[in-house]
């Protein structure tokens, strides 16, 4: 099983089945398991066990081999049945449903759930009618039940096309086959024939089909003329982007499809792309990571910035220049990642302090004054610092990058305690990358629902004596926040791409905006996003060094110059200057 199905808590939660009788309490003879015949029993909760006779001068250990199958479970045995040592005769004792063997166990399953259907679909419950003393069913406990975690019930209600979370007695609820926790998995049937679609797209799909073999589970793409193997379908289709993970993937999907030579593949050639290698988007509709996904798509898509700021008067931006000190960040045909996106970030503040009434507040500093250094090709340094109190000399990499988040959670709770609008500050964190060679352009990362831990703070040296840190140590977020905060920040997103392509500047083709950076098989959100009180905040990578393009451009001033102004112009329309007017607000705004 794939994700949160293959799940550790398995057996434990295999115990809790659900009440299927009127009853408090489900009492039922199990005769496949042995003689003496044992019981099994539910319990108003769901939990089960089962009640069983020791056989004629059968002792614990014999007990325990013949019932669980290894008489090293002899001594839990004894726990739950109150430290017992030797067996009485015509006396039942308790044994918990996780030592009993797979077979037992789904023996045990058939006979408390005799309405219930293992098909090649996946496990069919039959909701129960509640009963006095008794819990009533909800998708969110049928979820628990059987695919061990209460969060697939989303998946549930579109497995089976409900248009509520409200279940009935009698009604019959699907749980996917991918989902189930044993012993339920090895009751189904056998899948449909491999060359079977296994299932079926709710929404266009760019795929002929999704389908399993021996090698296990995929979806089907249909090569089109002029497309590459790269391009069209890892970097489309997997969402990897760095040149190491896409030329990995490359290979094994050359593999999985024995294909020859990349250079020379026909058009419509069917290439098989692994389920598990897939981005959430593009996989089968009732997978929980596509569930997933359109539920973090929907969250706060309705959410916008409602503040207008013309000249951007009352608003702080906070800049964040990548890396720095001795982290260069991504160092590629001579340039230093740090040293130009800290220029780039010189340069909007410049841009903004002297035309716009925005107060600008930088992360970072080089030296003792923001100057920038006017010339083409920048010198290299490493003389960073991030401007905490007291400031951090940039020495270690994961170290500044926390003091970046908390400098900007302290700015942002000063403006706050002033009475300042959440929606007047923001953050823009300035990086460039290094992708695959063919990538250009622009794209940005903007914080997700999932994958930020609450209450998360750093300690010891040297944190504790920085002043952000101890105002406030540690950070959480609401359900509430996390959704604005998304819904703010694709905004503002959006009009920064908006601008650069009105600037004429080049932004990445394929989906420039994301939730999450997905590198060597590992997804995450950048930490200066991460853990970043600042509603509006956006990780801004202005082009892909890893390109020659891209990286000559960076060479010079005045491509540096044109993007500054392409991110103010961004700002200005997320305030209310409609895209093509910003110019215009600069000017009248200038001094």
């Amino acid at each position: 099983m794939r994700g949160r199905g293959a799940i550790v808590r398995a057996a434990a939660l295999a115990v809790l089945l659900p009440a299927a009788t009127h009853a408090a309490t489900k009492r039922v003879a199990v005769p496949e398991i042995g003689s003496p015949t044992p019981i099994a029993v539910m319990n108003t909760r769901g939990s089960i066990h089962i009640e069983a006779k020791p056989r004629a001068n059968e002792g614990l250990l014999a007990f325990a081999q013949r019932l669980c199958g290894d008489s090293r479970h002899s001594s839990a045995l004894s726990r739950v049945n109150g430290g017992v040592r030797r067996l009485k005769r015509g006396v039942r004792y308790k044994v918990p449903f996780d030592l009993l063997p797979r077979k037992s166990q789904q023996a045990v399953i058939v006979a408390l759930l005799p309405k219930d259907q293992a098909t090649a679909d996946g496990w069919k419950h039959r909701v129960a009618s509640s009963a006095r003393g008794r819990r009533a069913e909800s998708l969110w406990t049928i979820a628990e039940w059987f695919t061990g975690d209460g969060e697939n019930h989303r998946v549930l209600r579109q497995a089976n096309r409900l248009t509520s979370n409200v279940i009935r007695p009698g009604q019959t609820i699907l749980v996917p086959r991918r989902l189930l926790v044993p012993p339920f998995a090895g009751m189904l049937p056998a899948p449909p024939p491999r060359t079977a679609a296994v299932h079926t797209a709710t929404e266009p799909t760019p795929f002929v089909r999704y389908g399993s073999d021996e090698q296990g589970e995929y979806a089907s793409y249909r090569l089109k003329a002029g497309e590459a193997l790269y391009s069209s379908v890892v970097m489309r289709f997997t969402g990897r982007l760095h040149a190491a993970d896409v030329n990995e993937l490359v290979h094994e999907i050359r593999q999985r499809n024995d294909i020859g030579n990349v250079r020379d593949m026909p058009v419509g050639l069917e290439v098989k792309i692994p389920l598990d290698l897939l981005s959430a988007r593009y996989l089968p509709a009732d997978d929980p990571r596509r569930v997933e996904w359109e539920a973090q798509r929907a969250a706060g898509q309705e959410i916008e910035n409602e503040v207008l700021a013309l000249d951007l008067d009352g608003v702080t931006v906070v800049l964040d220049a990548g890396h720095g000190g001795r982290d260069t960040g991504t160092l590629v045909g001579g340039i230093w990642e740090s040293n130009y996106v800290y220029d780039i970030m010189l340069r909007t503040k410049k841009v903004l302090e002297s035309r716009t009434a925005a107060t600008v507040v930088p992360t970072t500093r080089e030296g003792s004054t923001f100057r920038i250094n006017d010339r083409d090709v920048l010198p290299k340094s490493r003389g960073h610092t991030v401007l905490t109190s007291p400031p951090y000399r940039i020495d270690d990499a994961a170290v500044a990058t926390n003091f970046r988040w908390y400098l900007a959670n302290w700015i942002y709770q000063q403006r706050r305690k002033a009475g300042v609008d959440p929606g007047q500050v923001i953050f823009i964190s300035i990086h460039a990358d290094s992708l695959h060679p063919s990538l250009r352009g622009a794209m940005v990362y903007i914080p997700g629902l999932v994958g930020i831990t609450n209450n998360y703070g750093k300690t010891g040296a040297p944190y504790s004596s920085r002043r952000e840190v101890r105002a406030d140590p540690r950070v959480s977020f609401t359900r509430s926040e996390r959704t604005t905060s998304r819904g703010l920040s694709r905004d503002l997103a959006e009009h920064m791409l908006a601008s650069f392509r009105n600037s004429d500047l080049a932004v990445h083709h394929n989906t420039p905006i994301r939730d999450r950076i997905v590198r060597r098989r590992r997804a995450y959100v950048p930490a200066q996003i991460r853990w970043n009180r600042v509603p509006a905040k956006i990780l801004l990578e202005v082009g892909n060094l890893a390109n020659e393009q891209d990286r000559r451009l960076m060479k010079t001033r005045a491509y540096r110059q044109r993007v500054a102004e392409a991110i103010i112009d961004g700002i200005l329309s997320y305030y209310g200057v409609p895209q093509g007017g910003a110019d215009r607000a600069i000017t009248a705004g200038g001094s």
